[in-house]
């Protein structure tokens, strides 16, 4: 029997994503700590939430110099007990500084398994199974994040402290993992690699691969409006139960999962087309929330708007599909770094481009964001016609 088929195996693999983006889970605990650290500035208060991203993205990049030396399945298991030291220590600490620093580890970890979120899936399937368990892994994420800030908002009725337990939900991942993707499943994908790789000794990145993680890192851009500026809009639009806005947020988020997890589905119509789909609903998201008349309208585009979360294990399976085997890890760490900093410059550059436009009233940015996607849109048209053209001319050589 394939080992590849078992449940055990596809869980540990997937369970790794659960808190991969949770560090902003225990975000309510800021007003708490600023009135305990009253020394502090609020932007060092909040700058606890963002520490993580900045550790993330460097150690996303020294992961694959890691896996060389350790493996994947180790750098992954250090990766994620480094988030759970991190994750929970600010329990047992009053210091300000020492609770920075435990923020800084609790990235680190994530950074270091991070890529192997995806490329563990590579690793072992292909095909159609892979885009099935590439769009599961975007859901688990998306879903996980959801159910780490519920469970710290509860926590958070206790105190700032006990917000910080959620992430012991790092234990059960280990052991799922651990148990999951074991060292003779190592040892098998470690073989099948060399078998590859003997076929295979290019290390170049396609330059179809870069152009799709150039695109993902626009796509980050025009993406965060609607979280960043989608509550400022209600406000403008005059819209009643503005109040709503975080639970709309946090439903549209499960149920752009609940998309994404239907990912393979929709390529199987769309093939390369699939991010012209994704990009159009982005569109039609985001006019929709620029023009909406009430808050259910409202609401019903942001959850269209969020359904382009679909774009990531599409970019993720092309890299993997057109990358050789031996440069996967590393192309896939400078998306996972490019997806992070592009969400990071966001607000600078919708504030640019709206300052060059003269629109910089946050519905104005909601349409730029739109502009961005629709820019993005043609780009992978450009690229679907040249990928379709590519695959009719093997075909004829054969």
């Amino acid at each position: 029997m394939d080992k590849r088929n078992s449940i055990r195996l596809k869980i540990g693999i997937l369970s790794i994503s659960t808190l991969l983006t949770a560090a902003s889970a225990v975000s309510g605990t800021v007003p708490m700590m600023a009135h305990e650290f009253s020394n502090q500035s609020s932007s060092q208060i909040q700058a606890l939430i963002t520490i993580p991203s900045i550790a993330m993205m460097v150690f996303i990049l020294l992961s694959s110099l890691l896996i060389k030396f350790l493996g994947k399945r180790k750098t992954v298991l250090l990766g994620l007990t480094l988030g759970l030291i991190g994750g929970i220590l600010p329990f047992f600490t009053n210091s300000f500084h020492l609770v920075q620093i435990e923020r800084f580890i609790l990235g680190a970890g994530n950074g270091l398994y991070s890529t192997s979120t995806a490329s563990l899936i590579g690793d072992l399937y292909e095909g159609d199974e892979q885009r099935k368990l590439l769009g599961i892994q975007s859901a688990v994420q998306t879903l996980g994040q959801s159910f780490a800030i519920f469970t710290a908002g509860l926590l958070l009725g206790i105190n700032w402290h006990a917000a910080y337990l959620v992430y012991l939900l790092f234990i059960p991942i280990i052991i799922l993992f651990a148990t999951g993707y074991t060292t003779k499943t190592e040892k098998w994908v470690a073989s099948q690699q060399e078998k590859t790789e003997e076929k295979d000794i290019s290390h170049k990145v396609p330059v179809l691969a870069l152009i799709a993680i150039l695109l993902s890192f626009l796509y980050f851009n025009a993406i965060m409006p609607y979280q960043t500026d989608g509550a400022l809009a209600i406000a403008q639009l005059h819209l009643t139960h503005q109040g709503l806005f975080s639970t709309i947020l946090a439903v549209s988020g499960i149920i752009g999962s609940i998309v994404t997890a239907f990912y393979s589905t929709i390529y199987r119509i769309f093939k390369h087309y699939t991010p012209v789909f994704i990009m159009l609903l982005g569109v039609v998201g985001y006019i929709g929330m620029a023009h909406a008349v009430n808050i259910l309208m409202y609401a019903i585009f942001m959850v269209i708007t969020s359904s382009t979360a679909l774009i990531f294990p599409y970019i993720y399976g092309a890299v993997m599909e057109d990358v050789p085997a031996n440069a996967k890890d590393f192309a896939l760490s400078i998306a996972k770094v490019f997806n992070n900093f592009g969400a990071f410059l966001s607000p600078y550059t919708m504030a640019m481009t709206g300052s060059l436009l003269g629109m910089k009233d946050p519905i104005s940015i909601l349409k730029i964001a739109a502009g961005y996607l629709v820019f993005i849109g043609i780009i992978f048209i450009v690229l679907a016609i040249i990928r379709n053209h590519r695959l009719n001319k093997e075909k004829g050589n054969n």
